[in-house]
């Protein structure tokens, strides 16, 4: 073969992988439009931007994600775009959130997956323990429910969830953990929030290994003293980001 043609068929091979890695990229994105998809979920991207987090927690087409505490599923659907039909999100609840203002959150996960719309979607549900899960997930997820996990266990018992997590992930696996930034020092369980740098000893602690400290959904016209559920700020918190991975 001449080595003008082999070079030109080289960079074009090239170009067309580029157009398919953007169309996928695109056709994931055009998901969260689906006519199906709840309204409110697409009032809530503009502030909570679900494309630039899941691109700095390195979500990809093929993964096996668990979205730790869904609640209604906001983050479940979103990650069953992305990973697509040869990947698999485990959305998982444990009996509280299920069962919290009458199985309001368990209703909206059944209606969500009504007519097998998420096929990619497994429920999975299990208390804070062993989750029987190992080296088998590519991500993890935690939005907007760590502060509830510290408030509600003991430092003993979130280091040994923790340790559940690290036995889940594959190796090289990615924690990402979203919360409502708090006032640095001791932590109010009243405000809904949590400082970054307790999460951060705390996963340290653990084994995970800080990657990204991502300012993707910050806001530094947020008020630390106010409940995250006050009209002035409900949507609008100061979000910290933070990627770990297990080494």
């Amino acid at each position: 073969m001449p080595l003008k043609l082999h070079i030109s068929l080289f960079f074009t091979a090239a170009i067309l992988a580029c157009s398919v890695q953007a169309d996928q990229s695109m056709d994931w994105q055009s998901g969260l439009q689906d006519e199906y998809r709840p309204s409110s979920d697409k009032k809530r991207d503009v502030a909570r931007k679900p494309v630039e987090v899941l691109k700095v927690l390195g979500v990809k087409s093929g993964m096996r994600v668990l979205d730790l505490f869904a609640a209604g599923g906001y983050y479940t659907e979103v990650l069953s775009h992305r990973v697509g039909s040869k990947g698999e999100v485990l959305s998982h609840n444990d009996k509280f959130l299920l069962e919290v203002m009458n199985g309001r959150f368990n209703q909206q996960m059944t209606d969500r997956l009504a007519m097998n719309r998420l096929p990619n979607v497994t429920r999975f549900h299990k208390e804070i323990g062993p989750l029987g899960l190992a080296s088998e997930i590519d991500v993890i997820t935690i939005v907007l429910n760590y502060h509830d996990l510290y408030s509600t266990r003991s430092l003993e018992e979130r280091q040994e969830f923790l340790a559940e997590l690290r036995k889940a992930l594959k190796s090289g696996g990615v924690l990402g953990i979203i919360d409502s930034q708090a006032t640095p020092g001791e932590h109010d369980p009243s405000l809904h929030r949590i400082n970054s740098e307790i999460v951060k000893k705390e996963l340290a602690e653990a084994g995970f290994v800080l990657v990204e400290d991502s300012a993707v959904l910050a806001n530094a016209n947020d008020d630390y003293s106010l409940n995250v559920f006050v009209p002035s700020v409900r949507g609008k918190t100061d979000r910290f980001v933070l990627k770990f991975r297990k080494t």
